[in-house]
């Protein structure tokens, strides 16, 4: 029988944040040293990027067959969703340039609807859990990281100054996705813990 239960819960959830991110790190190193990209439109960090946010929205969507969380579940895919259109914008300009804002702003406007004025009371009861929830503080640390943090430590002006009269646009670049990345990766680690909390109350990541 183990007898240090929660040293070995904790050393279960570290050691797989712990891989998680390693592979977001691997991801930047097969990137810029095997495939010599410089993190545009089309390479393998934002394959990555949009990946996880395809993977985040699906796993709540999930919950939706749970019937306390279900439009709880709803709102947060859509947000996810919306990031994801978000992060496709290049594929949309195919069509229009910034036409991304018509899915983004459809999908919105639909999961706030069936959330907040079909089911406002179960939604508030369902993001009130998740509040006590542990698994939040590291969501609103990936977010912080990715609408703030990441914004400004990849502002052009402050790469221009760090690489004086070497400044080269990939480099910025590299930083800037690098850090979505991570934040992206934050965020995977935070909704898996949720989702399976949820699931599997039982379980050492209840």
């Amino acid at each position: 029988m183990n007898k240090h239960p929660i040293m070995s819960e904790l050393f279960i959830k570290s050691f797989t944040v712990f891989i998680i991110l390693a592979l977001a790190a691997l991801v930047i190193h097969v990137d810029v040293r095997l495939l010599g990209s410089h993190a545009g439109e089309s390479s393998f960090i934002e394959y990555a990027q949009e990946t996880i946010l395809l993977v985040v929205a699906l796993l709540y969507f999930s919950l939706c067959r749970t019937d306390s969380y279900r439009s709880f579940a709803v709102l947060l895919g859509g947000f996810f969703t919306c990031l994801l259109i978000r992060e496709l914008d290049g594929v949309f300009d195919q069509i229009v340039h910034g036409f991304w804002k018509y899915p983004a702003w459809a999908v919105a406007i639909s999961c706030i609807y069936y959330s907040f004025f079909r089911h406002r009371e179960s939604t508030l009861e369902a993001f009130q859990a998740y509040l006590r929830h542990p698994s939040f503080g590291l969501m609103l640390a990936a977010m912080g990281t990715l609408m703030m943090f990441s914004r400004l430590f990849g502002m052009g002006d402050l790469w221009q100054v760090i690489l004086n009269h070497g400044y080269h646009r990939a480099a910025k670049n590299i930083a800037k996705e690098g850090t979505e990345l991570l934040a992206y990766t934050l965020t995977l680690c935070a909704a898996a813990w949720h989702v399976i909390a949820i699931r599997k109350p039982n379980s050492i990541y209840s």
